[in-house]
């Protein structure tokens, strides 16, 4: 039996609720839902990377090291500030415009019904609810009538639970049906949904694709850095280096292994692009989902408050069995204003039948549900009986009924039947004698936009498919006039009925569905997902709920039920797709950025790394300082990076991360570290030899008098002098073929980088005509070539240890950067690392 809520109560008085925020009852508590302000500033600044160059920092301060120190730092703590002010300036903002979307709830107050922020609520709030809303605190039902709850969330269970006077309310649980009033027993941290939320540790900072792809790169780099940094350390002590030379190779190693500019070029880019994004009225609730858009390749919406503007209105009623049609329309009044709750259909029913005759006040009611699709009221005398006409109608009796009803709906009208029965049915399906009284007829307006927007998202790619609760010829119908074309058309029933393989094949041909209740909505966009597809789903109401879930991003309209927009990556404030295809626009571009600000990072980072994993191994100088890696990184890495990071840039396209971006990456590293600990090699050991012979005749003529013929002094302490003469003129050699060879190799490092920048930026140097194209590209490339390689040149005092190579190394080096350039275009142009790596079943 129904319990009719009152029409009023007191509610608390301003004083009572005062008192209460003074005792701390509020529901002011907030369960970690996004990153707070101190996480951002620990995860931009305390990370594990920056922590280790810390404490080398602190032992160059030992030393007094501090050029190097500046260098090696520069990069490092600008990309950490810059992190660090962005995406705190994002966050700032999209709370500001998530305050628009915000969870009003209905609370009575001083004897009136008004609508309170959830977290303003306090414990003995009095809270009227209807379906959709999402209870937020804990309560005792004080009214019911037809209430029924889905506690999914909480226990998993999927049927509704029907509820009654004085039985439990439990936050994080939904209306699907009926309405009712509680009184707020648990609020803030003792709700049930709190307790859950901090126990389960609810909370996670999902990843993209993208993100996790960078994250494991970024892992290994760690792990690898764990590894080789002790190593490099040891081969400092035990080759006697300065602990100063120590400290600097390994601040070298480590600024090169880890790629951590990348990860906040990363974050940077999703939030610029949720703040971007959101000033189109559209709220990003999960940063992420930015680049969730780039990869959305189907997008699946209910036809009501998407192709149409979801405002009903009847257009005839149609009486059956001889019925009088004023007295079809006084039943129909009587059957909405006993409604528990009025959804659009029955306020518009509501509106074009008048006002219900008094004194008839129903006893029960089993209220409409996507599931059941049909509602009853019960009355001492009757049972009325609304719905959908082929689950309101016997389809023996009604056949022709139907079939009409089926027709008018072709032409895009909604159909509802009306029946009237002398008991009452069951709660989930109708198993009694009916008598069928009339048809309603009702329409709506497609959305004069829509059009556009289905163009729109055909010239983004995406394969739009409407799944809807509606008949099938009225969907059909709906679909046509919004521009879309379809080739197949199924019902839910027809759905549920197939095998697998079925399935599978109706859901790659099919672009509407119709008569689809909420878990078969789920079964479709499951299939999708099984086919590869990228899934998005859009939805405003209860029964949509389980398809958001289900999809890989869920879009709410901001008008639609709050649970809806709790599981929701993105809410339309306007309540219009229009919008949409700006945002999926604008996930690309931003998805793009990132795609080419790796292929920088990690191409630098990776074959440095390689080259000088293969150096060590050789047992040969660190080939390079903090100096002139930090300028170089910075040149031909962080400016464009950031160039492109903010959108002054933007990089060629890539299809895929893995074949477009890590494939180049893995080419440059292999095909550069060789390249690099090559040439570091014979520029070493040819400058090493040369000056060897002239630093020893000079130390101790006799020494290279003896060393030339090949002879050993047979006095004890002449050959001693002699090993020390040796000793000395190798260590003046070693350090001079150093950093003749450092010098000469940062020479090839900003020529391949010049070759990187280009290829990143959709230009090559073996294809003039793109150079061409682009003359303004190409000559930025070539600013920023001359920018890395000059200042050693102007400020050799700063670049500790440079040597301006002469004429000879410079040809070398030039032709050493075109050749591995050219070695890398090839097996990229050509695929070449694809077919190796399928060759061997690998990736």
């Amino acid at each position: 039996m129904a319990q009719n809520p009152p029409l009023n109560y007191p509610g608390l008085t301003s004083a009572q609720v005062s008192e209460r925020v003074n005792r701390g009852e509020t529901n002011d508590f907030k369960v970690q839902v996004g990153r707070t302000y101190w996480q951002i500033v620990r995860d931009n600044l305390f990370n594990l990377f920056n922590v280790v160059l810390a404490i080398l920092g602190v032992i160059m301060i030992l030393f007094q090291d501090y050029a190097n120190l500046v260098f090696a730092s520069f990069s490092v703590v600008l990309n950490s500030l810059v992190g660090l002010i962005q995406e705190i300036a994002a966050k700032r903002a999209l709370e500001k415009l998530a305050a628009m979307s915000i969870q009003q709830v209905k609370v009575w107050r001083d004897g009136q019904l008004v609508l309170v922020p959830v977290n303003e609520l306090v414990k003995d709030d009095v809270i009227a609810i209807e379906p959709g809303d999402r209870i937020a605190v804990d309560g005792k039902v004080v009214a019911a009538d037809a209430l029924e709850m889905d506690e999914a969330l909480l226990t998993g269970e999927s049927d509704a639970v029907y509820k009654e006077l004085d039985d439990t309310l439990f936050s994080g649980s939904f209306v699907v049906g009926g309405s009712g009033v509680f009184v707020a027993t648990h609020v803030g941290a003792e709700s049930t949904v709190t307790k859950l939320s901090m126990t389960a540790k609810q909370y996670r900072h999902p990843l993209t694709p993208t993100q996790k792809q960078i994250n494991r790169l970024v892992q290994i780099a760690v792990l690898v850095m764990l590894i080789f940094g002790p190593m490099t350390v040891l081969a400092g002590i035990v080759s006697r280096l300065p602990t100063i030379e120590i400290v600097r190779n390994a601040v070298v190693l480590v600024t090169s292994m880890v790629p951590q500019g990348l990860v906040l070029v990363t974050t940077i880019s999703l939030s610029i692009g949720a703040l971007i994004i959101s000033r189109s009225r559209t709220l990003v609730q999960r940063v992420n989902a930015v680049e969730s858009m780039a990869n959305v390749n189907v997008l699946c919406f209910d036809k009501t408050g998407t192709l149409t503007r979801n405002q009903l209105s009847v257009s005839a009623i149609i009486p059956l069995n001889g019925a009088d049609e004023g007295q079809i329309k006084g039943l129909l009044a009587v059957y909405t204003h006993n409604l528990a709750h009025m959804n659009k259909t029955a306020g518009a029913i509501a509106a074009f039948v008048g006002d219900s005759p008094d004194g008839v006040v129903k006893q029960a009611e089993i209220p409409f549900t996507s599931g059941r699709k049909w509602g009853a009221v019960v009355f001492p005398e009757q049972t009325l009986i609304l719905g959908a006409p082929e689950r309101v109608l016997d389809a023996v009796e009604n056949l022709d009924t139907i079939e009409h009803a089926d027709a008018l709906s072709s032409q895009g009208q909604r159909v509802l039947a009306l029946a009237r029965a002398a008991e009452a049915p069951a709660s989930d399906k109708l198993n009694i004698p009916r008598e069928p009284l009339a048809l309603i007829v009702m329409s709506d307006k497609v959305r004069a936009e829509i059009e556009t927007t289905i163009r729109q998202f055909a010239d983004l790619g995406v394969d739009l498919k409407v799944i809807s609760g509606d008949n099938l010829e009225t969907v059909r119908a709906i679909a046509h006039e919004a521009g879309m074309t379809h080739a197949r058309a199924f019902t839910g029933e027809q759905i549920e009925a197939m095998g697998e393989n079925e399935l599978d094949a109706a859901v790659r041909e099919a672009n509407v569905f119709a008569r689809v209740e909420p878990e078969t909505k789920r079964k479709l966009i499951r299939a999708m997902k099984a086919q590869g597809k990228y899934v998005a789903m859009v939805g405003d109401g209860v029964n949509d709920v389980p398809a958001l879930k289900e999809a890989n991003m869920a879009v709410a309209m901001n008008d639609g039920a709050q649970i809806a927009k709790d599981v929701a990556d993105l809410v339309l404030l306007d309540n219009s797709m229009a919008t949409l295809p700006f945002a999926f626009d604008k996930g690309k571009i931003i998805t793009q950025k990132i795609f080419g600000t790796t292929k920088l990072f990690l191409s630098k980072n990776f074959y440095t790394v390689l080259a000088f994993i293969f150096v060590g191994f050789m047992a040969l100088p660190f080939p390079t300082t903090p100096i002139l890696i930090s300028w170089l990184t910075f040149g031909v890495v962080n400016i464009p990076g950031g160039l492109i990071t903010f959108g002054l840039m933007r990089p060629a396209y890539s299809r895929d991360f893995v074949h477009d971006v890590i494939r180049y990456v893995v080419a440059v590293t292999i095909v550069g570290g060789l390249m690099t600990a090559g040439l570091y090699t014979g520029f070493y050991l040819m400058r090493f030899d040369q000056d060897f012979k002239a630093a020893l005749p000079q130390i101790s003529p006799e020494a290279w008098a003896r060393y030339e013929r090949g002879e050993q002094a047979d006095d004890p302490l002449i050959f001693k002098q002699d090993e020390g003469a040796r000793a000395l003129a190798e260590a003046q050699a070693s350090t001079s073929a150093r950093n003749s060879a450092r010098s000469a190799l940062y020479v090839f490092m900003a020529f391949y980088g010049l070759g990187v920048f280009w290829h990143t930026m959709g230009l090559q140097m073996f294809e003039p005509n793109t150079l061409l194209s682009r003359p303004r590209m190409a000559a930025l490339g070539g600013i920023l070539f001359l920018a890395t390689l000059l200042p050693p040149y102007f400020l050799p005092h700063v670049f500790q240890g440079w040597v301006a190579p002469s004429f000879g190394l410079w040809v070398v080096s030039f032709g050493g950067a075109v050749l591995a350039s050219y070695i890398v275009y090839r097996v990229h142009r050509d695929n070449l690392l694809a077919n190796v790596l399928e060759a061997n079943n690998v990736g």
